[in-house]
């Protein structure tokens, strides 16, 4: 992909635009024309329902010129682009928000979907801990059998350094990682923030020492679900050492 530097601020610059013509302008150059944006309380699909998702925000927190939307840390891997931003205070820049988006992007290197996700939330445990469970699990035929529960028969897994489709190249994967890790004294843990809106899903987790004392890394998934509710494609991120955590 581009600079996923560049493609973040073009696309806070279309929240923070003010000009409805440019701001028009500015989706149909960043957005496939099929594109959706979508958070927990609606999905935009096409160009014309993405502005007037775009311009609602713009008219309840940017028109009156006391806030801008800025990023924050942000990670990117094949089509994917993981970003957090906030919403600061004009003048003074005080932070009055925050959020944290993913951008998936189609073979012209334009989003085809914008999934936002509130950080502070933790309403998906069910998901978050079936998850780690699976990469968890000792015994091999039933890790087998915890990936066939959560992932679709055609899924992928996909990290920085993996790509893994269909659920045998999946628990392969999993019992990789078991072996490195969990074999050696650590567990893969959910941590205390995650969210489902409709066909996606996203958490937080880490990999600490069974006793819990150390934490030696940490990340995030976002899950994107088929009709039945399993993975249709996990796309996994690494993320730094925070807040007191050490390795």
């Amino acid at each position: 992909m581009s600079d996923p530097t560049e493609l973040i601020e073009r696309y806070l610059a279309v929240w923070n635009e003010s000009d409805a013509d440019a701001r028009r302008n500015r989706i149909r150059t960043l957005w496939a024309a099929d594109g959706i944006t979508s958070y927990r309380l609606l999905v935009a699909r096409g160009h014309e329902a993405i502005e007037a998702r775009v311009t609602g925000a713009w008219e309840k927190w940017v028109r009156g010129g006391n806030y801008v939307f800025r990023p924050k840390a942000y990670d990117s891997h094949h089509d994917a682009v993981r970003f957090d931003w906030v919403m600061v205070a004009v003048p003074g820049g005080a932070v009055e928000a925050a959020g944290r988006s993913f951008l998936i992007l189609n073979a012209d290197g334009r989003i085809a979907a914008d999934y936002q996700f509130n950080p502070s939330l933790d309403d998906a445990k069910d998901i978050a801990e079936r998850y780690v469970a699976a990469f968890n699990e000792p015994s091999a035929a039933v890790r087998h059998a915890k990936i066939a529960s959560l992932w679709a028969p055609a899924g992928a897994f996909i990290s920085s350094s993996a790509v893994r489709n269909g659920r045998d190249a999946i628990a392969a994967q999993a019992s990789a990682l078991h072996d490195t890790y969990v074999a050696n004294g650590f567990v893969f843990a959910a941590a205390s923030t995650s969210q489902m809106h409709h066909d996606v899903a996203s958490f937080q987790w880490q990999r600490q020492s069974r006793d819990g004392g150390r934490i030696a890394a940490a990340g995030c998934e976002l899950l994107i679900l088929d009709e039945d509710g399993r993975i249709r494609c996990d796309y996994r991120f690494d993320e730094p050492l925070t807040d007191g955590r050490h390795a």
